[in-house]
């Protein structure tokens, strides 16, 4: 889900100021400053910009539209905060500015404020109660409350009244199929790809849910995965799910080397940095690669890894000519890579001698030969894929751990733990 702010706003001056501050229809220097500070922001010259917006909002602050274009700027700078005090100090001339409101919200909504921001989105509804952007970034916050009932509503309303709305019914599809309504959900994907045919997400989630096979995960789809849970991924895992994979590879890594203290691992679906943060004190150096840059974001504000690469796991092994790392982890990356075979040549090519390969997979019951597309959108890989893959790559696999991975609805995912090397056991 993208919120997008309302863009820059023009300003017919006159109209804009109150009467004492009226200026001489024969005075044009305004008229030129402002459109020179215009062409300074348009044209990314934000320091300039910046500079001049303060200037013109100390000599004229009875122009809101100033506050609006100052904090669009530090928005666009990622500066929230700041474009948060501009946007609430437009609102005090000119409380009814739809547009406000609107990015009032948006910047309540980066800075972690949902229910400010919902009070934003429902004020700007009072003044234009037919507005879709915010109707739609309404439902966003009540999501990322986990009120999804909520934002279900607010999405099948949306619908109703524009039934083209792409990000609502690709919503709504999410949320539908998040709570078990698997065959509402197959068909709210295929009104997705009525109206674009080219939606790989849409394509394939209708597949998991109609037990299509397919051996491998769009791009597009993980990368909007992850983007999109980015700013709580961590806390939905380890607070609501259970989830504690990164701390059981540390140890069943030392459980099975003790003492070992590998000097280059590489991180392949790094993620927010999880493993990162267990692994960091035996590594003397840390390479991170995820598809998502949102994620990345995350992980780089943590300080652990020496390097991070925005890319796809198999086309960063197709390209990276680093070699020799002593420990490769891939830790709840494989349910959404689907066909090992590629991974597992490929990492053997960049693995050091007695190195060591770990990696999670989400479990199937049966001796099923190839990977098993779930409802859930995720792969299943059976041991005997996993046995047999390894093999024709070379590795030889030393340990197998069953476990419970997350929490999903009333129950738990199940899966192993493989660690592998290319040396023989002995």
């Amino acid at each position: 889900m993208v919120l997008i702010a309302r863009h820059f706003s023009a300003i017919c001056i006159f109209d804009s100021m109150p009467d004492e501050q009226l200026i001489s229809s024969e005075d044009n220097s305004l008229e030129s400053r402002l459109t020179e500070v215009f062409e300074h922001h348009q044209n990314g010259y934000y320091d300039r910009a910046e500079f001049h917006y303060r200037e013109l909002i100390e000599q004229y602050p009875g122009i809101w539209q100033l506050y609006f274009n100052c904090g669009l700027l530090l928005f666009e700078l990622g500066r929230y905060e700041e474009a948060l005090d501009f946007y609430l100090g437009g609102l005090a001339i000119n409380d009814s500015s739809e547009d406000l409101l609107y990015n009032t919200g948006i910047c309540q909504k980066e800075l972690g404020r949902f229910e400010e921001a919902i009070a934003s989105y429902q004020r700007a509804l009072e003044v234009a109660p037919d507005d879709i952007d915010c109707h739609y970034n309404l439902a966003g916050c009540y999501r990322f409350l986990g009120e999804d009932d909520k934002a279900a509503h607010i999405y099948a309303s949306i619908l109703a009244h524009t039934p083209t709305h792409l990000p609502s019914l690709n919503n709504l599809a999410y949320l539908t199929h998040k709570h078990g309504e698997n065959e509402r959900a197959r068909e709210l994907y295929e009104r997705i790809l009525e109206l674009n045919p080219e939606h790989a997400s849409a394509d394939h989630m209708r597949a998991a849910l109609s037990g299509e096979a397919r051996n491998h995960s769009p791009n597009g789809y993980v990368r909007e995965v992850f983007d999109q849970f980015a700013g709580h991924y961590e806390a939905s895992l380890t607070d609501n799910l259970g989830y504690d994979l990164p701390s059981e590879l540390l140890n069943i890594y030392l459980h099975l080397l003790p003492g070992g203290r590998p000097q280059r691992l590489l991180d392949l679906g790094c993620g927010t940095g999880l493993v990162g943060e267990q692994f960091c004190s035996l590594c003397q150096s840390m390479t991170g690669v995820d598809i998502s840059r949102k994620m990345l974001d995350v992980a780089h504000e943590k300080k652990l890894y020496n390097y991070l690469h925005v890319s796809e796991i198999i086309e960063f092994l197709r390209t990276d000519p680093e070699t020799n790392y002593d420990l490769i982890v891939c830790a709840d990356v494989l349910p959404y890579l689907g066909d090992l075979e590629e991974l597992f040549n490929r990492v053997s090519y960049i693995m050091a001698t007695h190195g060591h390969f770990m990696f999670s997979v989400e479990h199937f019951s049966s001796d099923a030969d190839s990977p098993v597309l779930q409802q859930s959108g995720r792969f299943a890989h059976s041991g005997c894929y996993v046995f047999d893959t390894a093999a024709r790559a070379g590795w030889n696999i030393i340990s197998q751990t069953l476990l419970n991975l997350r929490k999903e609805r009333e129950g738990w995912i199940q899966g192993s733990i493989y660690v592998m090397s290319l040396a023989p056991v002995k």
